[in-house]
């Protein structure tokens, strides 16, 4: 008993409370909302094994924090690249209803909300 409260209580920390991943084989889906500024949507567990994500925020802005580590999260934002976009520039904020992509080799990422809107955000991640 006491392990499964252990583990649902590691499942809120690391998680959020909604948030929610899917290992779907050859990928792996992490989804997740908030409700107030730099809310925890979701904090992946350990991605190595995969190179490639997308992300898109269904509601408010969200910003990408990576960890090389496992460990330590980098304090700025992760650049990504807008697939609705017309240029290449690279974007810090996401805005909603948008997909985004980045290439890394990271040991896990945190999305956060930025910003007091609502934010809901997934994110899909696989082996290039």
């Amino acid at each position: 008993m006491r392990k499964i409260i252990w583990c649902a209580l590691f499942a809120l920390v690391a998680f959020g409370a909604s948030a929610s991943v899917e290992d779907l084989g050859t990928h792996v889906r992490y989804y997740g909302t908030g409700t107030n500024d730099n809310d925890v949507l979701f904090t992946t567990g350990d991605i190595s094994r995969y190179d490639a994500c997308s992300l898109m925020s269904t509601d408010g802005a969200v910003d990408v924090f990576v960890s090389l580590d496992g460990t330590n999260y980098s304090t700025a934002a992760l650049s990504l690249q807008d697939f609705g976009a017309s240029t290449n520039d690279p974007v810090l904020l996401t805005v909603a209803d948008r997909v985004y992509g980045f290439v890394i080799k990271a040991r896990n990422i945190r999305v956060l909300q930025n910003g007091a809107t609502a934010a809901s955000a997934s994110m899909n991640c696989w082996k290039m």
